[in-house]
């Protein structure tokens, strides 16, 4: 988002007076009314800006009742589900949403049918392979083609996934990973967690209990890696050491034993903690150990 203004300011498609746009960290300093915040999250993209912001999970941006949110963009098929998530969360926290159903928000960026035969004219091309959209739109893609002329042999109807072979090696498209000496798929939770951890860090809380009643038998242990701004560290150890102990004598009263239940308590309610100290989401890795 800011390098597309960035570029569209320098080539003088969009005037913005200087002062006008301010940096995320500098809204607090201002009244909400003046703030006017440009996002990605339309879609309902899970990483994108108004996804976290809606599920309040935003590092710099908190929503408040009465807020109004816009969304200028129309669902792309597929991704109606989750939009409506998005927008669903929104109104949890009170905001109100405008969407193009609302009002005239949003003007389609997409070429229609004529420009796309117009533009197929100009650039000849020997193949067409559509390949954005679902199954009805890249057929009426290839029907574009077909009616300015193309081969039906050299229009390549494809599918989400399947390979295309373009030469002996055979190639598909996608993304492809390379971590270390390993190359391939990785997984979406190895993703996640290193973009958590790369963000806020890590806490490791260390428990040791004892077998009979699940009572602790000695301090925990915290370990704090990569945790940002931090600049109370020992005060907030002492604040997760309370909550543990907290933590683990509900567990006793409610008589859960199970190693699996107890790491889930303990994940929950520090990390519940930590974001209200720190408004950060970090990693929280309890480990219990019994004796």
């Amino acid at each position: 988002m800011r390098k597309n203004v960035g570029i569209g300011r320098s080539l003088g498609h969009i005037e913005v007076p200087e002062g006008l746009l301010v940096g995320a960290g500098e809204i607090d300093d201002l009244p909400d009314e003046r703030i006017v915040i440009v996002s990605t999250g339309s879609q309902g993209e899970p990483l994108s800006a108004l996804r976290r912001m809606a599920y309040r999970d935003h590092r710099q941006v908190e929503l408040r009742p009465g807020d109004t949110v816009v969304f200028s963009a129309t669902p792309i098929p597929g991704n109606e589900r989750a939009v409506n998530e998005t927008i669903d969360r929104l109104y949890h926290i009170g905001c109100e949403v405008v969407t193009p159903n609302d009002a005239p928000v949003h003007a389609s960026g997409h070429g229609y049918a004529e420009e796309i035969k117009l533009m197929l004219n100009l650039v000849k091309p020997r193949y067409v392979m559509p390949f954005h959209g679902d199954f009805k739109r890249l057929r009426m893609h290839g029907q574009l083609a077909e009616a300015v002329g193309v081969a039906p042999e050299d229009i390549f109807q494809g599918d989400n996934g399947l390979p295309l072979e373009i030469d002996e090696r055979g190639e598909h498209s996608g993304m492809v990973f390379v971590d270390g000496v390993e190359i391939g798929e990785m997984a979406d939770v190895a993703l996640r967690d290193r973009r958590m951890l790369s963000a806020d860090g890590i806490f490791i809380v260390v428990v040791t209990i004892a077998e009979q009643d699940g009572r602790s038998v000695t301090d925990p242990e915290v370990i704090l890696r990569g945790v940002p701004f931090l600049d109370e560290a020992d005060e907030l150890r002492g604040e997760i050491r309370a909550e543990v102990e907290a933590t683990l004598a509900r567990a006793a009263r409610e008589e859960i034993r199970e190693i699996d239940l107890l790491q889930r308590m303990l994940h929950d309610d520090l990390a519940a903690l930590v974001y209200e100290r720190l408004r950060r989401r970090p990693m929280v890795l309890p480990v219990v150990v019994e004796v």
